[in-house]
C-alpha cells in the first residue's frame, strides 16, 4: 500500500475554488503585459486598460484551464534521463538559486560563484535521490545579466538529469531557449522533447509582471512546459488564514494556467506553490510546518483542475545545518510528498529559508528524500512478502541471516543509510566520532573528486560557449 494523506476534504476544496472564482470576478487579478490584456479581453474576460485590471467570469478560466494536459514528460540532457509528472508520481528538485554558501572551510556565509554552482550540479548529477537539477546558486562573480546564461550552460556541462529555464524576460528566456535547441538538435526537436522547465510566479497580491509574462510567452511558443506557482506571504502578501492563501493563490495561479492555454492550448504546466508565511514577531518569510501544508492543499487543489503540482518540501529557515532543520525540513517533505505533489521544489540544500544553501545540505537532504521515499512505498503485501514458507522452515530456533529471502528482499525493503549514523558508541568512536555534517562533508568532497559527469558532445560545447560569450558581451 502507498501512503497518500489530504488536508481538505472535498467540501472544502470546491469551497476555496468558490471563493477564488468570486475573486476573479469582482476583484480581478493586475496585468502589466499590454498583449496579456488583449488575449484575456479576446477570451470574454472583462479588461479595464487603463487600470490594467482583468476581471474573469467563470467560463473564461474553466475553458482555457481544462485545456492543460494531466500529464507530461520533461527530458534531460541524455534524453533517456526523463521524469513523467503524471499522478502517483513524487519528484525532488534541488533548492533555487541561493545568493549565499555556507562555507565549510570557514563557517561563514559567503557569495556564491560559478565553482559553487558547477560543484552543486556535480554533486545532485551523483546524488541518486534527487532528481531534478534546479540551479542551487546564483553565480555573483560573472556578469548580472549573464548569469542565465553561465547557470545553465554550467548545468548541462556537467548533469545528464532534468533542468531549470529561465524566463524573466523576452531576453533571457530567448537566450536559455537559443542554448536547449543547440543541445536538442534544433527547435523541433526541442519541442518534440522538452528541456527546459520554465518559471512564471505571480506577484502577490493579485499581480502579473511584464517581465514573466514575456518569458511565459516564449516558452509557450517553443511548446517548454512552465512551472506556475504564487510564492505568497501568509500575513504579508497574503491573508494571514491559510484557506485565505490559498484562494488569493488559487487565483493568481490558476490566470496564468489560463493564459499560457490561450496562447498555446495543451501546454503542459505545473500548478504550484512556493508560499510561506510572515514570522509574527520578524516580519521575516519563513519556511515551517506551514509551508507543508500549503504545498499538501496546492496538491489538492491542482488534482481538481486536472493538472501535476509543484510544491515545496524539505525546507527550513534554520541559518545551520542542526537539528532545527532536520527537524523542519522531514516535517514539510513528508506532508508535501504524501499528499502526492508531483514536484517538490527546495527539497535539497536549502538554509535561511532559502536565501543559502550548503554542499553538505545537499547530501544530507539527499537522504532526507531517500527516507520520505521509503515511507511512500508503505508496506506491501503479497504471497511472497507474507513470507509464511519461511517463517514455517526457519521454525523455532533457527535465524534468518543468510536466507535466500532475506537476501532478495533485505536491500529493497530496508532504508540504507550512506551517511547516517548507526554504529554502537565503542565503533562510532573508532571511526572518528564524525556528527552527519562531518560524513555529509566527506562524501561531498568523494563525490567531487571522482564522480566526472557525462561529457558534452564537443561541437555542442563550443556552440553553448560562444553563445554564452555573445550574452556576456551583450
Amino acid at each position: 500500500m502507498k501512503l497518500t494523506q489530504t488536508v481538505l476534504s472535498k467540501r472544502e476544496v470546491e469551497m476555496i475554488h468558490g471563493a477564488t472564482m468570486e475573486v476573479l470576478n469582482e476583484v480581478g487579478i493586475k496585468v502589466l503585459h499590454q498583449g496579456a490584456l488583449k488575449i484575456f479581453g479576446e477570451s470574454g474576460a472583462h479588461v479595464d486598460s487603463r487600470q490594467k485590471i482583468v476581471k474573469f467570469p467563470e467560463y473564461v478560466i474553466r475553458d482555457a484551464v481544462k485545456r492543460a494536459p494531466s500529464s507530461f514528460t520533461l527530458f534531460g540532457r541524455d534524453p533517456k534521463y526523463k521524469l513523467r509528472f503524471e499522478s502517483g508520481r513524487v519528484y525532488y528538485a534541488a533548492q533555487g538559486t541561493s545568493l549565499f554558501l555556507l562555507d565549510s572551510r570557514t563557517g561563514k556565509r559567503r557569495k556564491a560563484t560559478l565553482r559553487d554552482v558547477q560543484d552543486s550540479f556535480r554533486l545532485i548529477d551523483a546524488l541518486g535521490n534527487i532528481h531534478h537539477a534546479s540551479a542551487v546558486f546564483w553565480p555573483t562573480d560573472v556578469s548580472d545579466k549573464a548569469g542565465h546564461a553561465y547557470q545553465l550552460f554550467t548545468a548541462l556541462k556537467n548533469t545528464i538529469k532534468t533542468v531549470d529555464g529561465f524566463n524573466h524576460g523576452r531576453l533571457p528566456a530567448m537566450d536559455t531557449i537559443k542554448m536547449a535547441s543547440i543541445l536538442a538538435g534544433g527547435d523541433e526537436e526541442l519541442k518534440k522533447k522538452p528541456r527546459l522547465l520554465g518559471f512564471v510566479n505571480s506577484t502577490s497580491p493579485l499581480q502579473h509582471s511584464l517581465e514573466q509574462t514575456d518569458g511565459l510567452l516564449v516558452y509557450a511558443e517553443y511548446e517548454q512546459p512552465l512551472l506556475i506557482a504564487a510564492a505568497a506571504l501568509s500575513g504579508a502578501t497574503a491573508p494571514a488564514t491559510l484557506a485565505g492563501l490559498l484562494v488569493q493563490l488559487n487565483a493568481e495561479v490558476l490566470t496564468i494556467i489560463a493564459l499560457a492555454q490561450l496562447v498555446k492550448p495543451g501546454l503542459p504546466v505545473l500548478y504550484g506553490s512556493g508560499s510561506g508565511v510572515a514570522d509574527a514577531r520578524t516580519g521575516n518569510m519563513t519556511y515551517a510546518v506551514e509551508t507543508g501544508l500549503i504545498s499538501a492543499a496546492t496538491a489538492q487543489l491542482a488534482r481538481f483542475y486536472g493538472v501535476p503540482s509543484r510544491g515545496t518540501g524539505n525546507i527550513t529557515s534554520s541559518i545551520l545545518p542542526d537539528q532545527q532543520a532536520g527537524l523542519e525540513k522531514i516535517i514539510s517533505l513528508w506532508i508535501a510528498a504524501s499528499a502526492g505533489t508531483n514536484l517538490i521544489y527546495h527539497a535539497a540544500g536549502c538554509l535561511e529559508s532559502t536565501a543559502m544553501a550548503s554542499l553538505e545540505q545537499i547530501v544530507i537532504d539527499d537522504e532526507i528524500c531517500g527516507i520520505v521515499d521509503r515511507l511512500l512505498r508503505g508496506i506491501e503485501v503479497n504471497d511472497d512478502t507474507l513470507a509464511t514458507n519461511v517463517i514455517s522452515n526457519v521454525g523455532y530456533d533457527g535465524h534468518y541471516l543468510g536466507n535466500r529471502h532475506t537476501l532478495r528482499y533485505a536491500i529493497q525493503e530496508h532504508f540504507i543509510p550512506t551517511i547516517l549514523n548507526r554504529d554502537t558508541w565503542t565503533a562510532w568512536e573508532k571511526k572518528g566520532s564524525k556528527d552527519t555534517v562531518a560524513m555529509a562533508h566527506e562524501k561531498a568532497e568523494r563525490i567531487l573528486r571522482e564522480h566526472h559527469p557525462e561529457p558534452l558532445e564537443p561541437t555542442v560545447e563550443k556552440e553553448l560557449r560562444e553563445l554564452v560569450s555573445q550574452v556576456e558581451k551583450r
